[in-house]
């Protein structure tokens, strides 16, 4: 048996494995496929294979056995997205080729058809590192996210997991949301829950909301980027809304440290982690809230009641359980953030920085992930 570490994708519905091992392929085609993501892309052709993980074997699953792979570290992606985001399916023109998790409900029709992901935190608090991801179970620290409001997947059409948000809230103050999505009841914004995404990208007014208030950043904004540079130990409350229920985000979050040079020597900055659409805009989504919001939950994907007839969207839903103290992660943000840097050249002043990506001296500032 070859065994592959993929990353499980709740934004994208397809399989994609490298090419560099040897797989027992059941069926082989011509069939060429271009995955394309956010960022990056993976490219092969449409094969057929046994897939085993968690304890269950899927037959005769359809994946791109990718030769050529564009900005996308790792070994592969394996989306638990629904049969309308299926690119493969569509390429293939047949049901055969259904997204795994459809298959894997469809021959397992005993297994109650939900996943559920709890993201875990890097020993520095700045990055994910594991979790835990179960099919037709719940983690059982977690198991009381059973009673919580099922969210349903919107707008009804969607083929993604997405939700209406409510609120959006920073230190206690409610940012207006808008939606350019047909349908979006007024005042809710449509918003991806993508474990695939390691940042968040929603819309720029959203982002000023967050770093306008904190105070010493420093908004830099030119033809090459589109960045806040935010105090390192500095914070703001920021939680979003789903229905009632309120999910409060680590200040931790908030910002990424990086290095910059400056006259030669390297110093550290704080960029924003919620960022504005790498394209301006996201065509069926107002939201995209990745990694940096999915460590503060456990989150439940039930596929809708039907995946045989092509319906695994209608009647879905997403349950969110709050895994953050809001009080308790503001008091110990300070010595985890202090714990972190220590690790990184010196903190730059940001008072030299100014909006157009220059310091004092003339120098540009370019920030290296």
């Amino acid at each position: 048996m070859v065994h592959f570490t993929v990353v499980v994708d709740t934004g994208s519905s397809d399989l994609w494995v490298s090419s560099g091992q040897t797989i027992k392929i059941t069926d082989n085609t011509n069939a060429n496929v271009n995955l394309t993501y956010g960022i990056g892309s993976a490219y092969g052709n449409i094969a057929y294979a046994s897939v085993s993980f968690g304890g269950y074997d899927v037959q005769n699953q359809a994946f791109v056995h990718a030769g050529k792979t564009s900005d996308l570290d790792g070994e592969g992606i394996l989306g638990l997205g629904f049969i309308g985001l299926s690119e493969i399916e569509r390429q293939a023109k047949t049901k055969k080729a259904q997204p795994i998790m459809s298959n894997l409900f469809t021959q397992h029709p005993s297994t109650p058809m939900f996943v559920g992901l709890a993201l875990e935190r890097s020993t520095s608090g700045e990055d994910t590192s594991g979790g835990v991801f179960s099919v037709g179970e719940y983690d059982p620290r977690f198991a009381n996210v059973s009673g919580t409001s099922k969210h349903p997947v919107t707008p009804s059409s969607s083929s993604r997991w997405t939700l209406a948000m409510t609120r959006m809230t920073v230190n206690g103050k409610d940012h207006t949301l808008k939606s350019d999505i047909t349908g979006t009841q007024k005042g809710q914004a449509i918003t991806l829950i993508d474990s695939g995404t390691s940042l968040a990208y929603i819309p720029s007014d959203a982002v000023e909301a967050i770093y306008s208030v904190i105070e010493g950043s420093v908004h830099v904004k030119t033809k090459d980027q589109d960045s806040w540079y935010v105090p390192c130990m500095s914070q703001a409350n920021l939680s979003f809304t789903f229905g009632s229920d309120t999910y409060p985000v680590n200040p931790m979050e908030l910002t990424t440290p990086v290095t910059i040079t400056d006259n030669g020597k390297q110093y550290t900055v704080c960029l924003n982690s919620f960022r504005t659409p790498l394209d301006g805009k996201q065509p069926d989504m107002d939201f995209l809230l990745g990694d940096i919001f999915m460590r503060n939950i456990y989150s439940v994907f039930n596929y809708g009641n039907s995946t045989t007839s092509g319906d695994d969207s209608k009647s879905a839903s997403i349950q969110l359980l709050s895994r953050t103290n809001k009080d308790q992660v503001y008091q110990d943000f300070a010595a985890a953030r202090k714990q972190s840097l220590k690790s990184y050249p010196a903190l730059f002043d940001l008072t030299n920085l100014k909006s157009d990506g220059t310091t004092s001296d003339g120098t540009h500032v370019d920030p290296q992930p």
